[in-house]
């Protein structure tokens, strides 16, 4: 009887990490749209992604697309390939957001 309690508690425990990395990842592609939205480039919401969850190793971020102009759509999306038991699994986590329009450009619907 010991043994299978002993699985059952490693098991419940494995579950409790997957769950809590998948929160993690899903902050992660949220801070990261939130500074797509008032950035351009990949780097910036990259490094705010991997700030927002500094325990997550070997998180990938993708943010599309990587120049943005006023009032696009930001997509960003984290993965992570976590080992669970004998089998490894792809964590994914997406966000998307509008861009802010910057101070003192004109409106983009008033561009050419």
């Amino acid at each position: 009887m010991l043994p299978i309690l002993a699985l059952l508690a490693v098991g419940l425990l494995q579950v409790a990490v997957v769950v809590s990395d998948v929160l993690l990842l899903h902050e992660a592609a949220r801070a990261g749209a939130r500074t797509a939205a008032t950035t351009t480039g990949a780097d910036p919401v990259v490094r705010a992604a991997r700030a927002a969850a500094p325990e997550l190793d070997g998180l990938v971020v993708d943010v599309r697309p990587v120049v943005r102009r006023d009032g696009d759509l930001a997509h960003v999306e984290v993965t992570l390939e976590r080992r669970i038991g004998p089998m490894t699994h792809t964590l994914r986590a997406r966000a998307v957001s509008r861009v802010e329009p910057a101070v003192g450009t004109p409106r983009r619907d008033a561009w050419p």
